[in-house]
């Protein structure tokens, strides 16, 4: 894409260098305001009337967008208080469940006092207790 921008600038610039140049005739420009009167080649005004109208016109759709601008930065601004509530809450339920959870499951040290004989002792115990053996 960039390739075929360049070449269409270069394009641009040679055919408007080849106008002015091409276009020499004078042209006297005056008002009946000031007092002086200009004289320049044709393609040098009509190269400046395009000039200046590309100028005008860029500055007035500058000043257009402005009140679009203006609402843009707003938005900006209110999507970030947004995503740092947004984190902030999230933080709190992530917390909430850590809490919920922690108080849901029994203490670890209630259950180690209940039961003091280790796990492969009980099966021992209960079949000589069944069948009357030491």
């Amino acid at each position: 894409m960039k390739p075929f921008f360049w070449l269409l600038l270069i394009v641009a610039v040679v055919m408007t260098i080849d106008f002015v140049m091409t276009n020499g005739q004078p042209v006297q420009f005056g008002s009946w305001f000031v007092p002086w009167q200009a004289e320049v080649p044709s393609g040098l005004a009509v190269l400046l009337a395009l000039s200046l109208g590309l100028l005008v016109g860029g500055c007035l759709v500058w000043l257009a967008a402005g009140r679009a601008r203006r609402r843009a930065r707003q938005a900006e601004r209110k999507v970030g208080a947004l995503e740092r509530e947004l984190n902030a809450l999230l933080h709190r339920v992530e917390s909430a469940e850590r809490d919920a959870i922690a108080a849901a499951l029994p203490a670890s040290g209630a259950a180690g006092t209940a039961d003091p004989a280790p796990p492969t002792a009980r099966p021992v115990e209960a079949e000589a207790a069944a069948t009357g053996r030491p």
